[in-house]
């Protein structure tokens, strides 16, 4: 299998910076697409830990959409070095297969969380043994970043239990809706404008032109 693979390293291109210094990353942190569903076996393993039993209650229909979701998304595999550590999907919306567009629906019709250049964060799934909350916010902003290089992102949107609102917050998203499902689960809508989001991940606004997409690359 062939991957196009983008390393955060030190020196990492002034596009993306925290103020006056260069973005900082782990050198061996990575971020690699999955393009086909031979590459995403690569995450077969973490992808089985996933928590998707509530997602699966609230629309029973989600679980025939999985691999329409593959395809229509762009799949990341988090790598330290060659150890695939973790993944996470980004959905484009426009489509109908996104828990947005299905279940919170009555909230979203009309609105920028289902327009243009909108797209479904789903679950950052890592390995228990990397699960720490320094390692975290490395991986969103690392999968940030690799969205807008595959993607023109306006708006990032995704449905959560109400105890991980806090944790969304310091990735700049604020709720845009809240209910109590069927089972007595308290979930919400969550809405993060790019800009906000680039700014509380400490990285630059977003003005993906080419220039600045060639850089990344670098």
């Amino acid at each position: 299998m062939e991957f196009r693979n983008n390393t955060l390293r030190a020196g990492f291109p002034a596009p993306w910076s925290m103020g006056d210094t260069p973005w900082q990353g782990p050198d061996e942190l990575s971020a690699t697409v999955l393009s086909s569903a031979a590459d995403r076996r690569l995450v077969t393993h973490l992808r089985q830990q996933a928590d998707v039993q509530t997602e699966y209650e609230v629309d029973p229909g989600m679980a025939a959409l999985e691999d329409v979701k593959d395809d229509l998304g762009v799949v990341l595999a988090i790598m330290r070095g060659a150890e695939p550590i973790g993944t996470i999907r980004f959905i484009p919306a426009g489509h109908g297969v996104t828990l947005t567009e299905r279940f919170w629906s009555h909230a979203s019709a009309g609105t920028v969380l289902v327009g243009a250049d909108s797209w479904e964060v789903g679950r950052l799934i890592m390995a228990p043994e990397h699960r720490n909350a320094e390692l975290l916010p490395r991986c969103m902003t690392l999968a940030f970043l690799e969205l807008l290089q595959n993607a023109e992102v306006q708006h990032l949107h995704a449905s959560c239990h109400m105890r991980m609102t806090r944790l969304f917050r310091r990735f700049g998203f604020k709720i845009h809706t809240t209910c109590t499902t069927g089972t007595g689960k308290d979930c919400a809508l969550i809405h993060g404008e790019v800009n906000a989001v680039a700014a509380a991940l400490k990285v630059a606004s977003p003005g993906m032109v080419p220039a600045q997409r060639q850089m990344l690359h670098a």
